[in-house]
C-alpha cells in the first residue's frame, strides 16, 4: 500500500507541476527541451605545435579554430539539432611516436566522433593507425601514397597523392620554361626524408629523364626536422651547377634555413617545389632577389574562387592568437578544405554513430558548394582507398613575383602571368 501511495504522490506532483507551468504563462515546447539537451560534436585534432614543424602545425590549428567558428556561426550541424563543433587539440611534437601517443590520448574520450591531423605524412601514417584500430573516421591532407595503400577504411584524404602531383603540375612548369627558351638539361633534388618527399624524388628521377630528357645529377636528403645548417646542401648545388633545383623540404623552419643560406651564398639557379609551404609569408624576409621567379605547386593556396570570408576569418584568428600574417598559404588553407567537408559529412549523416559517419563520408560527392570552395576543382569525393577521387584532384601553380606568391595557373584561378626566371 505504501508503495502504491508513493507512486500516486509522484504522479500527482508531476501533474501539478505541468499544470503550474501551463497556467503560469511560461513557454514550454518539446522543441526547446530537445534544443537544450543537444550535445556538442567533438572532433579530435593532432598537430605538431612544438618542435621543427611547429609553424606548419600552428598555422593549420588556428585556421581549424576559425573554420569551426564559421560552421558554428552558420547554424552548426542542423541535422543534429544545431549541435556545435568542438575540437580538442593534442600536440604531436615532431615525432611519429608523439603523433601516435597524442591521437591515442585524444580518442580516450568516447564522445569523439571524428579525428583530423597531422600535417606531415610521417606523423599522419602513425596517428591514423590509431584511428583505424579504434574505428574513428579520420580526415587528413597528407600526400604520401603509403597512406591510401594500406587497405584502411576509416581514413579520408582531402588532397591528391604525391604520385599525382607530378603529372598535375610539372608539365605546366616545364611548358613555361620551354616557351621562354630555357635549356634545362640537369637538375638536383634537395629534400628531407618525409614519405611524401621521397615519393616525389622517385617519380622526379624517372619522369624528368623519360619525358623531358632532364638528368637528375644529384639527390641530397636529411631527416625531417633535423636540419641545423643548410650550408652543405647549398655548397652541393654550387659544385654540380644544375640548371634546376627541385626543393622538397617539409618544415617551414628548414625552408627558411635553406633560403637564408641560398641568399648568403648568392645562388640564383631557377628553383621549383611540389609544396605550397614555399609560399609561406615568413619567407618574404629573404627579399625579392632570393625569391623572385620561384615556382611551386600546391593543392591549397589562395585563388580567385576562394571565399573572402574564409580568408578574413583565418587571418583574424591568426592575428588574434598567433602572428600578424599578411596572407593565407597552404598550411592555413588545409583547415578550410577539411572542416567544411567534415561538417557536410556530419550534416548528411544526421547521426552520432561512427559507422554511419564513415559510410556517408565514403559515399560523399560534393561539387560547387560552399564546403568545396577552397579546392582547385571545387569538389570532393573519395575513392575506395580513402584518397581524394581523381576527378577532383587538382593543383594551383604559384610564383613569387615582386615579393608576393601569386597564382599563375590554371587560368580560371590565376591572378598573374607566369614567366621563367633567368639562370645566373
Amino acid at each position: 500500500m505504501k508503495r502504491n501511495a508513493q507512486k500516486f504522490n509522484l504522479w500527482g506532483a508531476l501533474i501539478f507541476l505541468l499544470v503550474a507551468i501551463v497556467f503560469s504563462g511560461i513557454p514550454f515546447t518539446i522543441g526547446e527541451a530537445e534544443a537544450a539537451s543537444v550535445k556538442d560534436v567533438k572532433i579530435a585534432a593532432v598537430y605538431p605545435l612544438s618542435g621543427a614543424l611547429s609553424r606548419n602545425g600552428n598555422l593549420e590549428w588556428y585556421n581549424v579554430k576559425a573554420a569551426v567558428g564559421w560552421v558554428n556561426d552558420n547554424g552548426g550541424i542542423k541535422s543534429l539539432g544545431g549541435a556545435k563543433i568542438v575540437v580538442t587539440i593534442q600536440d604531436a611534437g615532431s615525432s611519429v611516436a608523439g603523433a601516435a601517443s597524442a591521437m591515442d590520448r585524444s580518442l580516450r574520450d568516447p564522445e569523439v566522433l571524428m579525428a583530423m591531423g597531422c600535417w606531415s605524412s610521417s606523423l599522419t601514417l602513425s596517428a591514423s593507425e590509431i584511428t583505424e584500430r579504434l574505428g574513428v573516421p579520420f580526415f587528413g591532407v597528407s600526400w604520401a601514397d603509403a597512406l591510401h595503400s594500406r587497405g584502411f577504411k576509416w581514413n579520408f584524404y582531402c588532397n591528391p597523392p604525391m604520385s599525382a602531383h607530378i603529372g598535375l603540375g610539372i608539365p605546366h612548369i616545364i611548358d613555361i620554361a620551354k616557351k621562354a627558351g630555357a635549356g634545362i638539361k640537369t637538375a638536383i633534388l634537395i629534400s628531407d626524408n618525409n614519405p611524401a618527399a621521397l615519393d616525389a624524388n622517385k617519380i622526379y628521377k624517372n619522369y624528368f629523364k623519360e619525358k623531358h630528357g632532364i638528368e637528375v645529377i644529384s639527390e641530397e636528403t636529411w631527416s625531417v626536422g633535423s636540419m641545423s645548417d643548410a650550408t652543405a646542401y647549398v655548397q652541393k648545388i654550387r659544385s654540380v651547377k644544375p640548371d634546376l633545383i627541385l626543393l622538397g623540404a617539409s618544415a617551414i623552419s628548414e625552408v627558411q634555413m635553406f633560403m637564408a643560406k641560398k641568399k648568403e651564398m648568392n645562388v640564383k639557379i631557377p628553383m621549383i617545389a611540389q609544396t605550397g609551404m614555399m609560399g609561406d609569408p615568413s619567407l618574404a624576409q629573404f627579399g625579392k632577389e632570393v625569391l623572385e621567379g620561384f615556382i611551386f605547386t600546391t593543392p591549397s593556396f589562395t585563388h580567385k574562387l576562394m571565399p573572402p570570408e574564409f580568408i578574413e576569418r583565418g587571418l583574424a584568428q591568426l592575428r588574434k592568437e598567433y602572428s600578424n600574417e599578411p596572407w593565407l598559404a597552404q598550411e592555413s588553407l588545409h583547415a578550410w578544405e577539411m572542416i567544411p567537408v567534415m561538417a557536410a559529412v556530419l550534416e548528411k549523416a544526421g547521426s552520432r554513430n561512427k559507422e554511419t559517419i564513415r559510410k556517408v563520408a565514403s559515399e560523399l560527392d560534393l561539387h560547387n558548394v560552399m564546403a568545396t570552395r577552397a579546392y582547385p576543382k571545387q569538389g570532393i569525393s573519395f575513392a575506395k582507398t580513402g584518397r581524394m577521387a581523381p576527378k577532383y584532384q587538382g593543383l594551383v601553380i604559384c610564383q613569387w613575383q615582386n615579393g608576393i606568391p601569386k597564382v599563375i595557373g590554371p587560368s580560371d584561378l590565376a591572378t598573374a602571368e607566369a614567366y621563367w626566371p633567368k639562370h645566373e
